[in-house]
């Protein structure tokens, strides 16, 4: 049986793609409906360069995509649920399983990246991996 207890933390993938958007909408309503927080990551591959000036850039997030961290976190607190953003160096799959084994998270939503098959098949799917590897449950947003 579900209960309230079941969701305290969700984690959202989040790159502003019209999926990321549509897939959190449906994580502020999850949190809404439980009464539970958000924790949006950002998966940044960065370019190459001396570590000094990877560790820059990280520690400045809002350098990486200006204004992104504000508008979720702003679109959260619209919505009254209480939220974080967080920004990791590494592909999208690699970011979010990381998270999710660091166990702190009950949910994980992202967003249907809308590829066709052939791209899928070519370039590999986020989602899928994510999906099959995922040791909490995952909801993707389509």
């Amino acid at each position: 049986m579900w209960n309230d207890a079941m969701l305290k933390q969700i984690l959202v993938g989040y790159d502003d793609s019209p999926a990321a958007q549509r897939a959190l909408e449906f994580a502020l309503k999850l949190a809404q409906g439980f009464g539970c927080q958000l924790q949006v990551v950002y998966a940044a591959v960065l370019p190459a360069g001396s570590p000094e000036a990877t560790a820059s850039l990280m520690a400045d997030s809002t350098a990486l995509r200006p204004g992104l961290s504000q508008k979720v976190l702003e679109r959260a607190a619209q919505a009254g649920v209480k939220a974080a953003w967080k920004v990791v160096p590494g592909s999208a799959g690699d970011v979010l399983l990381a998270e999710v084994r660091s166990g702190s998270f009950d949910h994980l939503v992202i967003g249907n990246s809308g590829r066709g098959t052939l791209a899928r098949w070519l370039l590999g799917s986020v989602m899928n991996e994510v999906v099959e590897h995922s040791q909490i449950p995952v909801t993707v947003v389509p």
